[in-house]
């Protein structure tokens, strides 16, 4: 008996810990973060590699809402066809854990003034080198969408 309430004492203790430091970036360096989002958009609505590429972590990884997973040099490498795309963010959250910050939302995306997917997304961010990097993104068309189609 006495095992299983040392072992769950240390994970409730490890988990304050962990809870506690999650929150250590300023509100400066998070409000840094929204500039980093736009740039990283902008990129993507400009088909810009290389723009992309500074603000991408190496280890970044994209499963889109197709289903299709891309690493960086897949995504580089494609993303001209993202050009002149337009993406419009709504019902936007985020957690900190630590230098990384999950955010969640919906994205309307839009190509010459069509409509071409309604998504839920995940992104992810990491804060590292004095800079935030974009190392994921992860979406699912929203049932809406798909029932309009």
């Amino acid at each position: 008996m006495k095992k299983p309430v040392l072992l769950f004492l240390s994970v409730s203790l490890l988990i304050s810990i962990y809870s506690t430091a999650q929150t250590h970036l300023s509100k400066e360096i998070l409000k840094h973060l929204e500039t980093a989002e736009k740039e990283m958009i902008s990129a993507l609505s400009n088909g810009d590699s290389a723009a992309f590429k500074k603000i991408a972590g190496k280890e970044y990884l994209d499963i889109n809402a197709d289903g299709i997973r891309m690493d960086l040099p897949s995504m580089l490498n494609d993303l001209h066809n993202f050009k002149g795309l337009s993406v419009n963010f709504s019902e936007q959250s985020q957690k900190v854990y630590g230098d990384f910050v999950l955010r969640t939302g919906k994205a309307k995306l839009s190509a010459g003034g069509q409509l071409i997917a309604e998504i839920f997304y995940t992104q992810g961010w990491v804060y590292r080198d004095k800079k935030w990097q974009f190392v994921h993104w992860q979406g699912t068309k929203t049932r809406e969408f798909l029932q309009r189609k």
